[in-house]
């Protein structure tokens, strides 16, 4: 007698459990998490490798560097992996706008505002970045006379705020930066887990936290308003426009008061913030580095000889966009990029367990030694053609991949190489000695933990056209 044998197939291996650092009972890392939050990643990734697991707290937390894996999770099967739970204080000040949001609410928004973030849409706002620019520098001149040092942190940030207010939303927000200042200072502060006490307490417990994102609020909703009767009046504001035209693609309704107020919240803090922090590193590497400078001037001289710099003049600036690049790599101003797994899935040979959580860093991802030659240096040179070849596409990624990219990386990158080429062709930076330059812990970006005060030297080459 013959027996029919069915085959039968084997389970499916699930991949190995990542290593990671030794905690402590209950809060497992989280003490290394809150004492240093960059550097802790940091070591995560030299002792661990390019997929290391973290316990912080009650969440399990993968620290993924790995190309590959990152290209999985952004892209390949960015389906199976959404904000979550780190994402929690980011909606708790920004409300639903396209940070916070997933699925078909994310590309509702994501359509609605794209147009005015395409390539050529950004171009036009060349005289809008030239003009706040010049007037910035017009005032380092005066504190250059003087002998008096500028804060590139509040200068930065004014000039960003103030260029995308007028180019997106064709409103002078100049009078309101000293109160916004102190507004975004708050919202970054929240936005990012400290694995505090207060954290913990329910929205309407009026903690000293609770009160302060409250009023913050109120002031933003109050700066909504203005700006919307402003668009009324005038029609200026390309993306006012589209924001006010936008409607649900289900309901065919209108926006809401409140989706158009999160949306706006969202650009304003996203656009400005990461524009800022991005061209303030970019100064102080250059003001570190004068070689890296002397050869941005004869670039700049050879091909704008004096001129202001336009959108079409950036793409002769090779150098100047080398350098942007590499300020880009060393301090991304987004520097973790937090998702959700949910389900299974493997990467880089690691199980990560549905309901578990994903961190991208491109500040961990650009400092990985198997894929940058001597990581911790600024090297503009790195971004040759020829350096470039071969190099994984995902092993550079400071503005995110695939579909979630950030939606204002032609703007950031416009702005970038147009005001540095602009500050430089006027002035000399040197940073004023005393100040201990560090990066930020815990904020949501890159921010250095303290004001970074430069003296600016006239460079005085004359008539300028």
């Amino acid at each position: 007698m013959t027996t029919t044998q069915t085959a039968v197939r084997p389970a499916p291996v699930r991949g190995r459990t990542a290593p990671g650092p030794r905690g402590i009972p209950v809060l497992g890392n989280l003490p290394q998490w809150k004492g240093d939050t960059a550097e802790f990643l940091l070591r995560a990734q030299r002792d661990h490798g390019e997929v290391s697991r973290l316990r912080l707290g009650p969440y399990t937390v993968h620290l993924v560097s790995e190309p590959d894996a990152v290209a999985r999770v952004l892209k390949d099967n960015s389906s199976n992996y959404t904000r979550g739970v780190l994402y929690e204080q980011f909606r708790t000040v920004m409300g639903d706008g396209l940070l916070t949001t997933d699925g078909d609410a994310w590309k509702a928004h994501r359509r609605a505002v794209q147009p005015v973030f395409l390539r050529k849409a950004v171009a036009s706002i060349e005289p809008i970045i030239v003009r706040a620019t010049t007037e910035m520098l017009d005032d380092w001149e005066v504190r250059a006379r003087r002998g008096e040092p500028v804060d590139l942190v509040t200068e930065t940030l004014r000039l960003t705020l103030v260029t995308l207010s007028r180019s997106l939303f064709g409103y002078d927000i100049r009078p309101a930066t000293p109160v916004l200042k102190d507004v975004v200072n708050n919202v970054i502060e929240v936005m990012f887990k400290h694995g505090s006490v207060g954290e913990m307490a329910p929205s309407w417990l009026p903690t000293r936290r609770n009160r302060t994102i409250a009023r913050d609020r109120r002031i933003f909703t109050r700066l909504v308003t203005d700006i919307r009767e402003n668009h009324a009046r005038t029609g200026e504001g390309p993306l006012m426009e589209l924001i006010e035209a936008a409607t649900d693609p289900v309901t065919g309704q209108r926006w809401t008061d409140e989706e158009i107020r999160d949306e706006m919240l969202t650009i304003y803090l996203a656009g400005h913030e990461t524009t800022a922090v991005a061209l303030l590193w970019t100064l102080v590497s250059l003001a570190q580095h004068p070689a890296v400078g002397e050869r941005m001037d004869e670039e700049l001289e050879r091909v704008l000889a004096g001129a202001v710099p336009t959108a079409a003049d950036v793409e002769r600036l090779p150098w100047t966009q080398q350098v942007v690049d590499e300020s880009l790599r060393l301090y991304p101003p987004i520097w973790i990029y937090p998702r959700d797994a949910v389900a299974d899935d493997e990467l880089a040979g690691f199980h990560i367990p549905a309901g578990s959580s994903v961190l991208l860093s491109p500040f961990v991802s650009h400092r990985n030694p198997r894929h940058w030659e001597n990581p911790e240096a600024f090297d503009p040179a790195r971004f040759d053609p020829e350096r470039s070849k071969g190099r994984h596409r995902m092993a550079y990624f400071p503005f995110g991949a695939g579909a979630r990219m950030c939606v204002g990386n032609f703007m950031a990158l416009l702005e970038l190489r147009m005001i540095v080429a602009m500050i430089h062709q006027r002035f000399k930076l040197s940073l004023v000695p005393g100040e201990f330059l560090r990066y930020g812990d815990t904020a949501i970006s890159l921010r250095p933990r303290s004001r970074v005060l430069v003296q600016p030297v006239s460079r005085d080459r004359g008539a300028r056209r």
